[in-house]
Formats: C-alpha cells, sequence, structure tokens
C-alpha cells in the first residue's frame, strides 16, 4: 500500500470514529446501566437527587443480553473435510472464543456490526490470533462497488509510554506520555503509523509496513440488519427513548410514595406564635435575658403546640378562622400501571418474552411457554443468520492466516447450539423414533441438548466401544461347551420301604 494513500485513509479513519464515537459510547453506556437521569428543575434538594439517581432500572440491559444468551457455537463446518474443522476448531479454542464469542455477538446487537480481527501467529501458525475489536477503535469502509465487501479498514489505539530516560534514573510513575498508534489494513498489507509520545511529533508519523496471508481484510464482521448501502443500524437505538421513559415513570413514582403516599393533615387560620395577655408576641430568650436569634438575625419566637396526634386525643385550635382538612394520599396503582404497560411495550418491542417479567408468569403449560418464546426464538433465528455468517468469515481467514493455500470453500456452516425452551423427555423420545427409522446417528445426538461436537464425538466412540464389546462378548458366547455333563451313578439301594444309603 503506497504510503500517501495509507495516510488519506488513516485520516479518514480518524475523523469516521471521531463521528461515531458519541453514539457509540452511549450504547454502551446504556447496556451497563449508566442512563440519563430522569430531568428535574435546577436548585432540587438532596432528598429529591437522591430519588432521581434511584429511578433507573437496567431494562434494555435485559434486551441487549436475552438474545446474546442464547447464542453459542459448537463448532464450524468447512466442507474441507474433518480434519480442517478440527484445525479451526482448535484455533477457536485457543483464542478463547467460546466466551469471547459473546463480545462480538453483543455487539451486533447493541451497534448493528461485531468484529473479530484475525492475524498470523509467528509463534504458532497452527493458532493464528483471533481478537473481538471495539467498533470504537476500529473503522471499516465498505467497497463502493460492492458496498457488503470491506475494502480497507483503520484501528487507532493509544497506549502509555514510558520516558526514555526510566532505565537509567528514577523517575516518578506519573511522568508518562500517551502515544497514539494508527493501523491501515487493506486486502494484502498493513501499515503502522504513531502519534505523540517522547519521541513522536504531533502529527502522523510512518513507522512500518507489511504484508498479510489472509487475501481479506483481515477483520471478521458481524453485520445485522444491514440497509441496501451495506450499512448495519442499531436495534438499541429505538429502546433508548423507552428506556428513558420508564426511568422517568419510576422518577414519578418514587417522588409519590416519598411525598404524596400517606394523608396530609392541613391547618389553615392558626398562628403558632405565643403571645402576653396584651396580644403582643413572646420571644425565646438566652440566660442572660437577651433575645435568641436565628442565622439572619431575627428574633426566634415562643411557639404554642396543639399537642400530639393520637386516636384518644383531641386537638385544639385558638381563633375563629382556623380550619382543619385533609389532603387524600396518591393511588400509587395507578403509577404502577403505567409502569407495567410501559414495560410491556418495550419488552414487546426487543422481541423479549413476558416471562423474563417475573409478575407476568402464572403456571406456563409448555406450549404456552413456546409460544411465550416464539418471538425471541425468530429473533435469535436471524441473529443466528448474521453471526454464522461472521464466524465463517472468520474461519476462512483463520484458513489463510495458518498458511494454507488451498481455496475455503462457500459452504461453511457453524453448528449452534440449541438453547430454545423444550421439554427434555420429548425430545428424546422424537430423537429414539428418528433412530429407529434408520436416521443417522449422530446427526440425532446433536439434537440432543447441551450437545457439542466434542460431546458427540465421545459419546460416538463409547457406542462404538460398547457394540464392540457386545460383539466380543456375542464371540466368545459361540465358543462356549454347552455339552451337558454326563450322568452320576446313583449308589442309593432301592428297597420296598425306603432307601438306604450305604447298607
Amino acid at each position: 500500500m503506497d504510503v500517501n494513500v495509507a495516510m488519506d485513509r488513516l485520516l479518514r479513519g480518524e475523523r469516521a470514529l471521531k463521528e461515531k464515537s458519541r453514539i457509540l459510547a452511549k450504547r454502551e453506556r446504556y447496556a451497563r446501566g449508566d442512563h440519563d437521569l430522569p430531568y428535574a428543575p435546577e436548585g432540587i434538594n438532596e432528598e429529591y437527587d437522591d430519588l432521581r439517581k434511584q429511578a433507573p432500572a437496567n431494562y434494555i440491559g435485559i434486551a441487549m443480553t436475552a438474545p446474546v444468551q442464547r447464542l453459542r457455537a459448537d463448532g464450524i463446518r468447512t466442507g474441507l473435510g474433518k480434519d480442517a474443522d478440527k484445525r479451526i476448531w482448535n484455533a477457536w479454542q485457543s483464542n478463547k472464543m467460546d466466551q469471547r464469542q459473546d463480545l462480538a455477538y453483543a455487539s451486533m446487537l447493541k451497534h448493528g456490526r461485531g468484529l473479530v480481527s484475525v492475524w498470523p501467529n509467528k509463534d504458532d501458525k497452527s493458532k493464528p490470533i483471533m481478537r473481538p475489536e471495539s467498533l470504537e477503535l476500529v473503522h471499516i469502509e465498505m467497497d463502493p462497488d460492492d458496498p457488503f465487501t470491506p475494502l480497507w479498514a483503520v484501528k487507532v489505539y493509544t497506549v502509555q509510554e514510558s520516558s526514555p530516560m526510566a532505565g537509567v534514573m528514577w523517575l516518578p510513575t506519573s511522568i508518562m506520555a500517551t502515544k497514539t498508534i494508527g493501523i491501515v489494513y487493506d486486502k494484502e498489507s498493513m501499515t503502522r503509523f504513531e502519534r505523540g509520545g517522547y519521541t513522536a511529533t504531533s502529527g502522523w508519523e510512518y513507522v512500518k509496513e507489511g504484508t498479510h496471508p489472509m487475501r481479506r481484510v483481515p477483520f471478521a464482521l458481524y453485520d445485522f440488519q444491514l440497509d441496501a448501502m451495506g450499512q448495519p443500524w442499531s436495534s438499541m437505538d429505538a429502546l433508548i427513548p423507552q428506556q428513558d421513559a420508564i426511568n422517568t415513570i419510576r422518577f414519578n413514582t418514587l417522588l409519590a410514595m416519598q411525598f404524596s403516599a400517606f394523608r396530609q393533615r392541613v391547618v389553615t387560620g392558626f398562628d403558632p406564635r405565643a403571645t402576653d395577655k396584651d396580644g403582643n408576641f413572646l420571644y425565646q430568650k438566652n440566660e442572660d435575658g437577651t433575645p435568641k436569634v436565628d442565622a439572619q438575625g431575627r428574633a426566634i419566637p415562643l411557639l404554642n403546640t396543639p399537642g400530639r396526634v393520637g386516636v384518644d386525643r383531641l386537638l385544639a385550635f385558638p381563633g375563629g378562622d382556623t380550619k382543619v382538612f385533609d389532603l387524600a394520599e396518591s393511588n400509587l396503582k395507578n403509577y404502577i400501571e403505567v409502569l407495567s404497560s410501559f414495560l410491556v411495550q418495550f419488552f414487546s418491542t426487543a422481541q423479549i418474552p413476558p416471562q423474563y417479567l417475573l409478575s407476568q408468569m402464572a403456571n406456563l403449560s409448555g406450549d404456552a411457554l413456546a409460544g411465550a418464546e416464539s418471538t425471541l426464538a425468530s429473533l435469535v433465528k436471524e441473529l443466528q443468520l448474521a453471526a454464522g455468517e461472521g464466524n465463517e468469515s472468520l474461519a476462512e481467514l483463520a484458513w489463510y492466516a495458518m498458511g494454507e493455500t488451498t481455496e475455503f470453500t462457500p459452504e461453511a456452516e457453524t453448528v449452534w447450539a440449541d438453547a430454545e425452551a423444550r421439554s427434555f423427555a420429548q425430545i428424546i423420545d422424537a430423537i429414539v423414533k428418528l433412530i429407529s427409522q434408520g436416521f443417522p446417528r449422530r446427526a440425532a445426538f446433536e439434537m440432543i441438548p447441551g450437545a457439542t461436537t466434542s460431546k458427540v464425538d465421545r459419546w460416538m466412540d463409547m457406542a462404538e466401544d460398547e457394540a464392540f464389546a457386545n460383539r466380543l462378548q456375542a464371540a466368545a458366547r459361540a465358543f462356549e461347551d454347552v455339552t451337558p455333563p454326563a450322568p452320576v451313578n446313583d449308589q442309593t439301594e432301592i428297597t420296598n420301604d425306603a432307601p438306604t444309603v450305604g447298607g
């Protein structure tokens, strides 16, 4: 890649990352439960502000994690044979992708796109490096002629650099410099630039370039809900305003609970200040006889108390204009009903079934549970299609990163674990019936909930061992001597009376 072309792409990629950084950060923040607080006027007191901070509830986090929890790849079939499948799966396992695959799927659901980078491993060629990447650090530029194919990519990240003098003299740990690293990739090469730090200038400086064997831009794309321009859109953006509305309802409910959940007694026309016989107000005094004053320097009056409220007490107020009445408490049920309605709409939009709100469950049968799961199951299947394409791209990049020159086949597919809610007894009954009709045993074993490629391999080996042992036992029985034993001479003397032994 020409250095000038690489520099132009780096600047364009860095600019694109800055433009989308705000919305990406907001989505990540909301997914973690760090929401914008409900509106409140300026000058609120501490009690009011504390209720405001209690209002957010992270329902959007449930909507983002529930589908991802049902996405788990248990294998990849490449169409290149079992040996190739095993090698790619070993590379997957060596990079801990069983656990890290969730990062790509979660990014796909939150932002519409997940990324996993692949790079050759110089220490062990059979285990290429696979790393989930953040969209906040990586920009993918699509080909204008084919908006579904990456043309080039830019990754920009920062590292902390120590002073060059750190090895020869003691320096405070706070003396560190931030270095920004920018790498430009295309289908054949990479070019590295650096900016800042102790040795670099304020602008980008060319450092080095190199080639790679992947034949593609070395990022596997996990795209969800692409438009015709090849741009993904986030499933989360439509849920953020609804989450804010729910937080506002919760805030209003908390305010009602705190300030108007109880009946309030109101007294009007009553002046509690004490007076002398001439009607002059009396004031509190210090021990030396001087009047007590408040922070504003005003004299503090003596106050009459009407007494403590009780079921067996009568309150008497002086003055003919005094009136006593009640203010009714707020009906919190109205708040709860509105909140429940908003939650139902929220989870319907997110395609999350009602059993995730435990209050909506009541003696659900298996059929009712399966029906409630249907919307989520449809979403999971759609996500599996998108994530499966990403996993297959990842397998292709890993194949070439191993140094393979054989063309990767397009019929690769992801083997997904079955995460739908089903009756185990019904599944086993169906599997037994399939096998009895000549269905392949291995394919039937793969339908068992929790089955993985390694488990199925072990089950097949165990079944073969048991079958071999049974054949050995049958063969051994075939050679057993089944001749009945010779009869034994009876030495008992027979008489007309009774048998006697020995005489």
